[in-house]
């Protein structure tokens, strides 16, 4: 049977949301920067989560993974003591926090452990790695403005989603440890 990971951040990261709520999620002291559509394509890698075991114990080979729908997200950001933090909101998802390099670069990383109920038929750990970049025009960089807001705004993202999946519960369907790999792109909203 093919169906998904339950709780794999990529798969929670289908719900939608208003802009305007979303933008709730954000901490206080930050500044929206910018609405996107966040997109996401199923890489195929070596190392990809498969199920290896039916649940009678008979082999089997199939993947789990599932293309997620589009998600809509926020950006907020501000400039606190450790320097440039860019925030991601999304529905479902809560926030995330990460640096916010002058040329844009930033890398989300959030784990959630034990998550039950698996296709795997196990319980497993997921740690999910957003890495990417923003995109505006020109090449002038990024800066937050004392305000919070970015300069220049976003026009785009582009970044890479995997979730490490792992687990020490035995007894696994899936070829743990293993990962899903997807391109994400984000495009104003």
């Amino acid at each position: 049977m093919r169906r998904s990971l339950l709780g794999l951040a990529a798969v929670a990261l289908a719900a939608t949301g208003c802009p305007e709520t979303l933008e709730k999620l954000c901490p206080p002291t930050s500044t929206p920067a910018g609405n996107f559509q966040l997109n996401f394509g199923l890489q195929q890698t070596a190392d990809q989560c498969r199920q290896i075991l039916y649940s009678d114990g008979g082999p089997a080979d199939a993947s789990i993974a599932t293309n997620p729908a589009p998600a809509n997200s926020t950006l907020c950001a501000e400039l606190i003591d450790a320097g440039p933090t860019l925030y991601l909101a999304v529905q479902g998802k809560g926030v995330r926090a990460s640096p916010l390099a002058s040329d844009g670069g930033f890398s989300f990383v959030s784990t959630a452990l034990a998550v039950p109920q698996t296709a795997c038929g196990c319980s497993v750990d997921i740690t999910e790695t957003i890495a990417g970049n923003l995109a505006a025009p020109g090449d002038a960089g990024f800066t937050v403005a004392p305000d919070g807001g970015l300069t220049p705004p976003a026009t785009s993202i582009a970044a890479m989603l995997v979730d490490s999946v792992s687990s020490d519960a035995g007894g696994c369907l899936c070829n743990v440890p293993c990962a899903l790999h997807y391109t994400l792109t984000g495009t104003p909203n």
